[in-house]
């Protein structure tokens, strides 16, 4: 039986798979299984990823599944999982030759729950690269409140199969943003959080991926905070990481979303419901300690955003 099992969900990326594969087939830990979902692509990727599990039976499996989107194709796949770690890799990015083999030394080594590595944005139009640490100890020196202040993709982490199950979600099907409300949970159930401090994961930045594109799915991330915080208040949690919860929300909606938003023919509407959002849950939310933790220019724009410079900068990001 493979100890770790890595879920790769694949729609319409042959571009990209065989870059994405190769990465796990030159693995430096071998004993794991790659479960390629095949979520009803209508491109060359399903036979790609039929050559790797012609190749490589013993590593990688093809799961067949009609199109339900990103979550729907993770969730299929977990029941088929075998390992007793599992973690998750999206077929338009790579990792490192020795990244699943840093990843399960931690968590093995220290019984952990979970653990995270350092990811690297990279650009298909630009040799620019930003690299990003997967735990944030320079905002909080607690590790579950520095967690969740850290990405929150689902992907660059390895989880301990058991605690996953035991938390009980699913990522929800239909939303964008699908990873948040279940790695903020994970990260809050949990003090045995572990970081492998180099980088492990590359992270594609293409220009037709669902987060670059507008429409009306951007307002998930309404949807998508709201089941955050209800589910911490259920679960008796959102006292204790209120001050972090309250950031997020600063951070993902009067920031990066403002920044979608702002070029969205709606703008004015999202940007009435993003402050109808605030003042309904974290009314002085421009007080957070936390927000003096980004640069100067994100300072500035959360706390100058107003009705009436909105028009402004809209303008400065149109050009």
């Amino acid at each position: 039986m493979p100890e770790l099992s890595i879920i790769v969900p694949v729609y319409n990326v042959e571009k990209y798979l065989t870059e994405c594969l190769d990465s796990l087939m030159n693995q430096t830990y071998r004993d794991f299984e790659v479960l390629i979902v095949n979520d009803g692509t209508k491109d060359s990727s399903a036979l790609i990823a039929s050559e790797y599990v012609q190749k490589d039976p013993k590593h990688f499996i093809l799961l067949n599944k009609e199109n339900g989107g990103l979550s729907d194709a993770r969730n299929y796949a977990l029941p088929y999982t075998k390992g007793n770690y599992i973690t998750f890799l999206d077929s338009d990015d790579y990792v490192e030759p020795f990244c699943y083999e840093k990843l399960m030394n931690k968590i093995t080594s220290e019984n952990l729950d979970i653990v995270v590595g350092n990811l690297q944005y990279f650009y298909e139009d630009s040799d620019v690269l930003m690299d990003m640490r997967g735990l944030n100890c320079l905002v909080n020196t607690d590790v579950q409140k520095a967690a969740l202040l850290s990405p929150l993709f689902a992907w660059n982490k390895v989880y301990r199969k058991a605690y996953f199950e035991s938390v009980g979600l699913l990522y929800p099907k239909g939303l964008w943003y699908e990873d948040i409300p279940v790695t903020l949970p994970l990260f809050a159930k949990t003090d045995k959080i572990g970081h492998v401090d180099e980088m492990l994961y590359h992270y594609r930045q293409r220009s037709g991926s669902i987060m670059k594109s507008g429409g009306a799915k951007q307002k998930d991330i309404f949807t998508v905070f709201e089941r955050v915080l209800a589910y911490f208040k259920k679960y008796g949690l959102k006292d204790q990481f209120d001050e972090e919860l309250e950031y997020l929300c600063v951070e993902h909606i009067m920031l990066y979303r403002q920044f979608s938003f702002l070029v969205s023919d709606d703008y004015e509407d999202l940007y009435k419901q993003s402050v109808s959002f605030m003042k309904k849950y974290y009314p002085n939310y421009k007080k957070n300690r936390y927000i003096k933790t980004l640069g100067k220019k994100n300072q500035v724009f959360i706390q100058t955003l107003n009705p009436f410079t909105l028009k402004i900068y809209r303008t400065y990001l149109m050009k």
